[in-house]
Order: structure tokens, then sequence, then C-alpha cells
């Protein structure tokens, strides 16, 4: 088994794993979209590779990973799902601790991906290639996105571009189920709802957020089981995988998509287990399924908030132990983008609701009193 050592991070946001990586013995580096005091304070070094509209550049990542000492493992987030490249770049003269490049691009390829899903016989749902001749009730969506900003309703957006399909739209709640593999075996972690946001028109189906709770009932869960062993067996998964999927009208199990890296609802569980879910992440990945157990655990979510104006971090601002994701001071943030995460545990969803509402007020009243100080 590999013994704690040096890793390099690379995701469009590294803190998530760059924390739990600390966690569990190991020395960080990270590259970044973000360079947030988060991700700085988990890592011995952290580069900032910016993000433009369609996410990190390929060529500049790979010079920022060729800029980056050596370290004992390498291993990648989001914010490479359309960049199997550069997945190929990390894993030279590296040891990768993730699905290999050809995986991500085998799930990441929608005409590969439902054709698989197809044979394995995976529901999933009504999906095509060609634009339909009615698009109401059709949303368009674009391989290798990520957190939704690349889904939209039909009728609303350019249908000709590379890479879109179309699927009938469900009106239940997304969900994903959060699991750990070794190319042959896996363990469900977690089921979760996820959240998404509206606020920007132009991005009707945002990721805003999710809860480590979920509606499913036991059968549901036990199909889920088995389509994650399926997937697992199909494409020798390892490490952390997370899968999206929604129920239909009836309750049966419609897969979305398949995230074959860390998601960012590592988050909601990292702190159940002692050595962290990337340690366990890594040892997977090697060939190792780790034996773990997690006992029960409170309701906990993550929450987004988006920038509702163009803002430049004061240097004032006293950020609450509940926020992640921090940005310093003097960073600007553009209306729309990410601001930071809040964070919220309780018995329930409700309590975690009311939690993270209260929350939102103060974090954005705790930064308007923080401006006028600095205008004084």
């Amino acid at each position: 088994m590999q013994e704690a050592g040096s890793a390099l991070v690379v995701a469009a946001s590294a803190s998530a794993l760059s924390r739990s990586l600390k966690r569990a013995g190991w020395t960080p580096f990270a590259i970044d979209g973000f360079g947030d005091l988060d991700t700085r304070e988990y890592c011995r070094e952290c580069q900032i590779v910016p993000l433009g509209k369609s996410g990190f550049d390929a060529s500049a990542l790979r010079s920022a990973i060729d800029g980056m000492k050596p370290t004992d493992v390498a291993l990648y987030g989001g914010g490479l799902d359309s960049l199997p490249g550069v997945i190929e770049h990390l894993a030279r003269g590296r040891l990768l601790v993730g699905n290999t490049a050809e995986t991500v691009r085998l799930a990441k390829t929608p005409a590969m991906f439902f054709a698989l899903l197809a044979n394995l016989g995976i529901p999933f749902p009504e999906t095509r290639f060609d634009p339909p001749c009615n698009v109401c009730g059709w949303l368009v969506k674009h391989g290798g996105s990520e957190g939704g900003v690349a889904v939209n309703f039909a009728s609303n957006t350019d249908i000709s571009k590379p890479y879109r399909y179309f699927q009938r739209q469900l009106e239940t709640l997304p969900m994903s189920a959060l699991f750990l593999a070794d190319g042959t075996e896996s363990r469900i972690i977690g089921f979760n709802t996820l959240w998404t946001t509206a606020a920007d028109p132009l991005l009707p189906f945002r990721f805003a957020g999710a809860i480590n709770r979920t509606s499913l009932s036991e059968p549901q869960r036990e199909t889920l089981r088995g389509i994650v062993a399926q997937l697992v067996s199909a494409l020798r998964l390892r490490g952390l995988n997370s899968l999206d999927f929604m129920t239909d009208e009836t309750g049966g199990i419609r897969v979305l998509e398949l995230n074959p890296r860390p998601s960012a609802t590592l988050s909601l569980y990292d702190d159940e287990l002692p050595s962290g879910l990337a340690g366990l992440h890594i040892r997977a990945c090697l060939g190792t399924l780790p034996d773990f157990t997690l006992a029960a655990f409170p309701a906990r979510a993550i929450q987004i908030v988006y920038a509702p104006h163009d803002v430049e971090m004061p240097g004032t601002l006293e950020w609450p132990a509940w926020c992640q994701n921090r940005p310093g001071p003097g960073c600007r943030i553009a209306k729309g983008a990410p601001l930071c995460t809040i964070t919220a545990d309780g018995t329930d969803e409700s309590e975690v609701l009311s939690n993270l509402a209260a929350r939102h007020t103060a974090l954005i009243q705790t930064m308007i009193a923080a401006d006028r100080m600095a205008d004084t």
C-alpha cells in the first residue's frame, strides 16, 4: 500500500481534496482555478490557472503541471471531464491515482456512454442526438460539461453546438450516489439530493449544492447498487466516483451521467472517516478496496453562494467557520461567479435548510459590514 507522501491535486477547485489529503497525512500541492484561502491553507504550494467561460485552457494546464515539483502521486477532481488529454499528461512520469483518461473519455462522450448503458440494460431518460421535431419537454446537454452550466431547455439555446444531445426532461429532483471502487468491487458511501439554481436565466440548471439525504426507498437503493456494480465491472472504475440519476413517474431509476472522479459531495462525508475519503480514494485506485464503516451520520449540506453583483473582497472580512472556498482579500469576484460555499449540519433536512438560510443571511450581513468598515 502506498504510504502517505506528497500529492499533486489538479481540479477546478482543489480545496476539498486537499483538505481530505492533509487529514490522511499527505502533503498536498495544487493546481486549480481559484487559489482560495482554504486551498492555500491545506497545500504546500498552490498554482492558479484561471478558468475561462469554457473551463480550463488545456495548454495552460499542461504548462502548470510541467512546472510543479515531482510528487509521489497525482490525482484530479472536477474541471477535467472534457480534458482527457490533460489527464494523460498528468500521468506522465507520475503515479496517477484515478480513472484513466480513456475511461473519462468514454464516460463523458455521450454517444459512447449511452450506448454502454443501453448494452448493459441500464435505464436512462429518452435520449437522442438529432433535434426533436417538437422541443417542448426536451433538454439539450453537452458532453464533458460540469456543474449543470451546459444544460438548458431545448427551446432556449443554440442546438447546433458539437457534442450536444437531447434528453426528455424529468420532473423529479436530481440525485447522486457517491461510491468507492477498486476496478472490480464497489461500495456506496452515500446517496445525495442535488440542488440547482435558476437565478441566472441563462443557466437554469446550475449546480447549487447538495445534501446527504434522499427520499429513496430500499428497493431503489438496491437497484442503484446493482447499476454501480455493472458500471464498475464494465469500465474498471477505481477510486471515488459519482453517479447522477433521477427517478421517473413510476419511481424507476434513470441514469443521467457518471462522474469518474471525486465529486463535490465528498465534503458531505469526509469528516465521518478518521483518515478522510481522499486517502481511501488512493488506496482503492491502487487496488485495495478499504474496509470502512460509516456510522449514523448527521444530515449535512453544502451550498454554493454565487456573487449577486461584482465583488471585491474586503480585507476586514472575518469569515465564519462554516464558510469554505473563501476568496482572499482584494480578490475580485464577477457577478454570478462562485463566491464561497456554506455548510450546515442538522438532525434532518428541515433543520439543515433552516441553518443554511440563516447562515446565508448572516454571511451577506457580515460582508456588508466589512464593506462599510473598509470605506471608513
